[in-house]
């Protein structure tokens, strides 16, 4: 292949690069006509904003790369289709690793995302007015050199200045009550002028996590996570809509958070390539294969087969599907097309990286031997200790159908020695679900 092609290629499969709306690489997943992820995601917090009489609060996660921001960002332009206006915010780049999240840290991360970017005199209406109160907020408390107009790019920039200055904050008396103020006094100046706000809070739960330290200050960081949510819940239900991305261990604890915070949280499977039976979906597979063309010409495969074993070994998890392909970039060289062998390479390449340095420890190894055959995480607490490490590690997927499952990354199957899944993915039946018109893209909308 052409230096500049595969050059065009590999910029084409970022793993980690959300896609934006209106990008010719987005693949709707949740048309009507597939619902591989189960309970359409967008639609569902949507529904919650347009039902609602009063502002809601919604808490939504997922495996990194499983398209949680692309989904957000489709839902940022759905609402704001309808007149909402919609504040998209990566507090990811405002939060600390080397400290537990506080409740604090989300209250300044709420206040700052209403705030311009730019300098507050350029704005008008009520987002000038709002500036002006955050100024004064913040001026009470915190010298920031640069006045009202350095403020967010400041502590947007300067992790050290933003735990500094929610360190400050959290030592104010009423600190929720002035946050609340603030942002309701914005709510009803922008509803006066016909827009009802939404604010999207992203990026949040790649941070304050604890994956770098050892298990005991790792669960400390992960009850800050829960304190957050289920024992101060009410400290984070602004009066205005907001959405917050939390880490996928949340998932644990479903039912507290619904029952404190107020709210189920929606967790994005994974692209259902895998049957609850135990077999290859076929429409999610060729739903993938769809998805990849609109990055990767299929007529770059040397047959229709390549692309499907490609997408049954990602499980339905997009970001390896990316990873596969950067690898078969690089081991294309001059030849013209990706081949069998390519793909071998490209699959065994990803898998080391699951198994490799930490690895498959022997507990997590006995968890997903059990896991497989039933799909239902292990009741045991043992087992419930290592669910963590599972999902954040991306070794353990969850699907839906008509209910939530679980399942082993395809990737580990062998390393785990299971009876059931010789038979599963093999270029045999690859080529039966490519099929002679596996090359053509569905319906638009599919």
């Amino acid at each position: 292949m052409d230096l500049q092609f595969k050059r065009q290629l590999k910029a084409a499969c970022r793993p980690d690069e959300p896609v934006q709306p209106g990008d010719p690489r987005h693949y709707d997943f949740d048309a009507p006509e597939l619902h591989l992820r189960g309970r359409p995601w967008r639609a569902w917090l949507a529904d919650e904003i347009r039902l609602s009489t009063s502002p809601t609060a919604q808490l939504v996660t997922g495996l990194r790369g499983s398209g949680k921001t692309t989904e957000l960002k489709q839902l940022e332009k759905l609402l704001t289709d309808e007149g909402y206006r919609v504040v998209y915010a990566d507090i990811g780049a405002w939060l600390s690793d080397a400290a537990p999240l506080t409740t604090t840290d989300l209250l300044l991360a709420l206040v700052l995302a209403l705030y311009p970017s730019g300098t507050p005199s350029g704005t008008s209406g009520w987002l000038r007015d709002y500036a002006a109160q955050v100024g004064k907020f913040f001026g009470s408390d915190v010298a920031l050199e640069g006045g009202v107009a350095g403020i967010r790019a400041k502590l947007t920039t300067d992790e050290t200045l933003f735990q500094s200055v929610a360190k400050r904050l959290h030592e104010r008396d009423g600190l929720r009550e002035d946050v609340f103020e603030l942002l309701e006094r914005a709510a009803a100046a922008a509803f006066a002028q016909g827009e009802e706000l939404v604010l999207i809070l992203d990026g949040g739960e790649k941070r304050a996590t604890g994956e770098l330290f050892d298990h005991g200050k790792k669960a400390l960081f992960q009850n800050a996570w829960f304190g957050a949510f289920v024992l101060q819940g009410r400290d984070l239900r602004p009066p205005i809509h907001t959405i917050y991305t939390v880490p996928p261990f949340m998932v644990r604890r479903t039912s507290e958070l619904a029952a404190n915070f107020g709210c189920e949280l929606q967790f994005l499977p994974m692209v259902r390539v895998l049957s609850h039976a135990g077999g290859l979906n076929e429409t999610g597979l060729r739903a993938m294969v769809a998805a990849l063309g609109r990055r990767v010409p299929l007529e770059c495969f040397a047959e229709p087969a390549v692309p499907v074993w490609l997408a049954a070994h990602s499980g339905g998890y997009f970001r390896d599907l990316m990873r596969f392909m950067n690898f078969m970039i690089h081991a294309v060289g001059d030849e013209p097309a990706f081949t069998r062998e390519h793909a071998r390479y490209a699959v065994e390449q990803v898998r080391q990286s699951y198994t490799q340095g930490l690895g498959l420890v022997l507990e997590e190894k006995r968890v997903l031997q059990q896991l497989h055959p039933s799909k239902r995480f292990p009741e045991h607490e043992d087992a419930r200790e290592r669910m963590d490490s599972l999902l954040q590690g991306f070794k353990m997927f969850r699907y839906h159908n008509d209910r939530d499952w679980y399942d082993a990354h395809p990737l580990l199957w062998p390393v785990l020695e299971l009876d059931d899944v010789e038979d599963v993915i093999t270029w045999p039946r690859a080529v039966e679900i490519a099929g002679p018109s596996s090359g053509e893209d569905p319906p638009e909308g599919a």
